[in-house]
């Protein structure tokens, strides 16, 4: 799709901070930061159009943009979050469409360059951030210096934007700049509420959760947040801490908080001690102000209508993950945390999930027939999967622990997971009831399900042929349908999988030229390093591209059904927010069960793409998000 760039207006605010006040403060995240008492705009760049952007004062920018018919003019902004909150929220702007260049280079160069302005300009060869913040620290008013230095800033800022969005604008796919879009208003135009008291209750909780976390741990709290002594847990462990380049100083550091996808891997580490360490830390960093309740109590205060950011193209995979200090995508189902969240009165909440959509795709890829009819006869895979395992018929009534087991079975080992690792998993509870098995037991488990899923096991030996492939710099095709290079997997929605500068090593570290030998070490170069893959990893990285292909599909066509609803006045029909496997939509209460109805049957076609794939969903609507 072309764009009109002469619709286009591009901006960027300079506000008001301090040394307590600011977006680096762990009191702020960016909603309570825009909303607080103190902010404040010094100056906005705009630039309508490709004529040259120019930074105006306060009044006079807000005139300017206030005079915009900005139902033909769309808005860009590096981070539209930001920029397109202060607008809505202060300016009262809602523009007919939103870009956002941080969003769009998550998705272009997710492993070559950081989000970050200048990191991206520069990858771009286009220019460079200026300095010019220093000087506006901590005062709400400017002299005519001061204010000169930091709109000049700003202005090229602004320009800079507009150069990478029309260098990105020409590869993203159109479905996905829809995609931005939306996530876009899910924050900038939020439609949840706040039920207080209920969320009361919901920080009770997290306050018990909390110490429940650091005493599981092992260790006391200042061990847990000082860096040097929980580094030196972790080794105890035989763990290395992750590491990371700090965006403040450029220097090596470690990566150990909750912003970090790297440690928070070490949550799904084969070591139950592992484990719950990394819990522990995580739950001694977070004070009784910072935990999600306390979060929401801030968001929702006075009547507001709570914002949802998640990152657009969040994960690796192209997966949404979560922002703002607050985390939408993991908060419990059923819990109070859930259900105080609340639809604006006249309206119903509608999450609408699909059923084992990662087990369907991993099933459909290897082509694991007897797995997929169950699906498509819409049997008990979590019984059938444990019938397998413990070699005699399991059934939901009369064999619920071993059921369980089969569901542990089903989510988990598809993707190669190892005995050690699938007793960590039963044991935390990850997902049910905690469950101890001796290793031994485990091993004959994962050796049963390797039997029984023959199909979905020889799937990791092809995506390690695959593997091995792209190091030669050969290309292919995976699996009947998926496009490889020499550094690149392409995904039904013209996005890929990117593994930059493939390379191969035997285990000792040494390059070498064969690659027949399964045990060499596979690994790219990803923005914070190398990162180490194989085969059933890669299947993992795929299935759960595949399936954000899936729901993302499902999300468009969504949005569009909820645009056709008839709406009275001040009614909304929106995607509010979303998971990996659920869509959540508020609507009028009137269309509450027809919307469940028509959504259930989006998510439960199969796309164009994989015909043959059964997929399946289902819903409900509550003036509570409580599903």
């Amino acid at each position: 799709m072309k764009y009109n760039l002469s619709e286009l207006v591009t901006i960027d605010y300079e506000t008001y901070f301090d040394a307590k006040y600011s977006l680096r403060a762990k009191a702020y995240n960016l909603s309570a930061y825009i909303r607080d008492p103190q902010f404040l705009i010094h100056c906005c760049a705009i630039k309508i159009g490709k004529k040259p952007s120019k930074c105006y004062p306060r009044d006079k920018a807000i005139a300017i943009l206030q005079g915009i018919d900005w139902t033909r003019h769309d808005l860009l902004a590096h981070n539209n979050f930001f920029d397109g909150g202060i607008s809505q929220w202060h300016l009262g702007i809602t523009p007919r469409r939103y870009f956002c260049t941080l969003q769009m280079t998550r998705a272009l160069h997710s492993e070559h360059s950081k989000a970050a302005l200048n990191e991206i300009a520069t990858f771009y060869g286009i220019g460079a951030k200026t300095e010019g913040l220093n000087a506006s620290k901590g005062k709400r008013e400017l002299d005519k210096t001061a204010l000169n230095e930091l709109m000049a800033y700003c202005n090229n800022d602004n320009e800079l934007c507009y150069q990478i969005f029309t260098k990105q604008i020409e590869y993203l796919p159109t479905d996905e700049a829809a995609l931005i879009d939306m996530t876009l208003r899910m924050f900038i135009e939020p439609v949840f509420q706040l039920n207080e008291p209920r969320c009361e209750i919901a920080l009770a909780q997290e306050i018990k959760e909390r110490l429940m976390f650091i005493a599981v741990s092992g260790h006391d709290e200042k061990t847990l947040t000082s860096n040097n002594k929980f580094v030196a847990a972790l080794e105890a462990l035989g763990v290395d801490a992750p590491k990371k380049i700090s965006k403040y100083n450029g220097e090596v550091t470690y990566a150990l908080s909750e912003g970090d996808q790297e440690f928070l891997d070490l949550q799904r580490h084969e070591d139950r001690r592992v484990v719950r360490l990394v819990n522990g830390r995580l739950a001694a960093k977070s004070t009784i102000s910072e935990t999600r309740a306390a979060r929401l109590l801030q968001a929702g205060a006075n009547g507001q209508r709570i914002p949802v950011l998640l990152n657009y193209y969040g994960a690796k995979t192209g997966r949404w993950s979560g922002g703002n200090k607050l985390n939408f995508q993991n908060f419990p189902r059923g819990s109070e945390l859930r259900k105080s969240i609340i639809a604006p009165a006249g309206h119903v909440i509608a999450p609408v999930d699909s059923a084992q959509i990662e087990a369907r795709v991993v099933a459909w890829l290897a082509d694991q027939q007897d797995v997929l009819d169950i699906f498509a006869s819409g049997g008990d895979i979590y019984s059938h999967q444990a019938t397998g395992i413990y070699g005699r018929p399991i059934n939901k009534k009369d064999d619920p622990d071993e059921r369980f087991v089969g569901k542990v079975a089903t989510l988990g080992l598809g993707y190669g997971m190892g005995p050690a690792k699938f007793q960590t998993t039963l044991a935390l509870g990850i997902l049910g009831p905690p469950v101890d098995i001796p290793l031994a037991k485990c091993k004959n488990i994962v050796a049963a399900y390797r039997k029984s899923n023959n199909m979905i096991a020889q799937l990791w030996t092809h995506a390690s042929t695959m593997l091995k492939r792209m190091t030669l710099g050969e290309g292919g095709i995976f699996m009947g349908f998926l496009e490889y290079d020499h550094d690149a997997i392409w995904l039904p929605n013209g996005m890929c999988l990117s593994y930059p500068a493939l390379e191969v090593k035997t285990k000792d570290g040494k390059a070498t030229s064969d690659k027949n030998d399964f045990n060499n070490e596979y690994s790219y170069l990803s923005r914070n390093g190398r990162v180490k893959t194989y085969g059933a990893l890669m299947v993992e990285n795929i299935v759960q591209a595949l399936s954000r292909v899936i729901i993302s599909e499902q999300m468009l066509k969504t949005e569009n059904y909820l645009k056709a609803l008839k709406l009275k006045k001040d009614e909304v029909a929106r995607i509010a927010t979303m998971t990996h496997d659920e869509i959540v939509c508020v609507v009028p209460e009137r269309y509450g069960a027809k919307t469940v109805k028509d959504v259930v049957k989006i998510m439960a076609t199969s796309p164009t793409w994989a015909v043959n794939l059964p997929l399946n969903a289902e819903g409900a609507f509550a003036r509570e998000y409580s599903k």
